[in-house]
């Protein structure tokens, strides 16, 4: 009887292990020049790990000018998460690259701001209805209403 207990948590074990492997993230293409990045759930160190490589080999292969990094569905950082955003962000500044961080929400700011983590240098919005406002803006695209005047 004891097999069949044992085998079930194996399952269990090599599932979670599966969940925790898979990467945070989702990337979509804003403009010709401009990448978005939308971080969720929660992040760890080795998870930071793969979203950093993983941001690297698109802005090598896409040659990006900006990149918004959307913090809005981070459900946990600590302060060692915070610190590789902010080196994220210094390499993709070293690489030519302008760095809009949007969406950080009041929980993971003060922990961020408690452990000393700064952001300076980054450009940070509210939402990602205001980094888009501002990426256009860089761009020289200018935004117009089309239809009926309300």
């Amino acid at each position: 009887m004891e097999k069949n207990t044992k085998a079930p948590e194996a399952k269990v074990a090599i599932s979670r292990k599966k969940i925790g492997g898979e990467v945070p993230m989702a990337v979509s293409e804003i403009t010709d020049r401009c990448l978005y990045s939308g971080l969720f759930g929660t992040l760890d160190s080795a998870r930071m790990k793969v979203i950093t490589d993983k941001i690297l080999d698109l802005l090598t292969a896409t040659g990006i000018e900006i990149i918004i990094i959307n913090l809005a569905n981070v459900d946990v950082i600590d302060s060692a998460v915070a610190s590789h955003l902010v080196r994220l962000g210094d390499t993709l500044k070293l690489t030519g690259v302008e760095v809009m961080f949007c969406g950080i929400m009041p929980q993971v700011a003060q922990i961020m701001i408690t452990a000393g983590i700064e952001m300076k240098g980054f450009r940070i919005t509210r939402d990602l209805k205001s980094a888009l406002k501002e990426v256009f803006t860089l761009q020289g695209f200018k935004l117009v209403r089309v239809g009926p005047e309300e």
